[in-house]
């Protein structure tokens, strides 16, 4: 759950900062940065509560971070191997 909601906030701020460069407006990176790093913060302090406070299973916890990252990949090697989407581009 955690992986699946930084990389909703991640999308949610690319489509923010790409949204403002197609309307041609001034792109000021830093909000998006500053809150990048604090995700990424949370993040580190929430896995550390995980693994060191209980007794959770490390490669349980593991595998539950690369299940979005897996999903991913196997998204992107489906697309380009869709032969619909090659003909729309």
């Amino acid at each position: 759950m955690l992986s699946i909601m930084n990389f909703y906030g991640l999308c949610r701020g690319l489509q923010s900062v790409f949204g403002k460069w197609e309307a041609n407006q001034r792109l000021n990176k830093t909000p998006f940065l500053l809150k990048y790093l604090m995700r990424m913060a949370v993040t580190v302090v929430f896995l550390y509560v995980i693994l060191v406070k209980t007794a959770a299973n490390i490669f349980g916890v593991v595998i539950g971070l690369a299940t979005v990252i897996v999903g991913i990949i196997l998204t992107v090697v489906l697309t380009l191997f869709d032969k619909s989407y090659v003909e729309e581009v």
